[in-house]
């Protein structure tokens, strides 16, 4: 489990083009979390203006260096590479920002960068690796492994004993059977009901969920 601790905790934000931003604001904010700033790591103002302190990227200091870091983005693939950026420029802290509703039996094991969105409830028994973001009113069941950067879409429901592949993107009100594994940066869409394994690298989609792409790089990477 992570070793962060919400209460009293500073954290900054980077990479916030995104306007999920602000629903982990919201997320810092009810969970008591202070953010000391918002880091834009682009070299242009594609980015919301009303946040505050705002910082561009060659604007972070050693306080920067040893302060946790949330990256505020919904997409599996710019998770990874911005968590790439920020190793590559000596930022290796990142904190977990888990909203208080959420219901998490105590033996659900996570790594660094899980975020955790309202309403959520995570099963007994549950592995999750680094950098999964679960997004409100996720149902995950028992005995489940979700690998690092996947992303849950809102309302979608995971039976026991799945596997979630690494970079894998399970869209909003999606079901997955229990038993099934989504491969690695594969994609289920919105509302799929997922009977059987997704290979690597597919689309699916449906009800019952079928294959319509073969092939990808992942969600929103070419």
């Amino acid at each position: 489990m992570s070793d962060n601790n919400a209460a009293l905790s500073r954290i900054y934000f980077y990479g916030i083009a995104s306007s999920y931003t602000y629903e982990c604001i919201e997320i810092a904010n009810r969970a008591g979390v202070l953010i000391e700033g918002y880091i834009h790591n682009q070299n242009n103002d594609d980015c919301p203006m009303d946040l505050n302190p705002l910082y561009r990227f060659h604007q972070i200091n050693e306080c920067v260096r040893t302060t946790p870091v949330v990256i505020p983005l919904i997409t599996p693939g710019y998770r990874k590479l911005l968590k790439n950026e920020l190793i590559q420029n000596g930022i290796t802290s990142f904190f977990s920002l888990i909203h208080p509703s959420s219901i998490i039996a105590n033996s659900v094991k996570w790594e660094e960068g899980f975020n955790v969105n309202a309403g959520v409830v995570i099963g007994a028994n549950t592995t999750i690796g680094k950098h999964v973001l679960v997004n409100r009113s996720v149902s995950i069941g028992h005995d489940v492994l979700i690998e690092d950067y996947a992303t849950l879409g809102p309302g979608c429901v995971l039976g026991g004993h799945i596997r979630i592949c690494t970079g894998a993107f399970v869209g909003l009100n999606a079901t997955i059977l229990p038993k099934v594994t989504v491969g690695a940066n594969s994609i289920v869409g919105g509302g799929a009901v997922v009977t059987k394994d997704v290979p690597d690298n597919t689309v699916v989609t449906g009800n019952p969920a079928r294959i319509i792409k073969t092939g990808i790089a992942g969600y929103n990477l070419k």
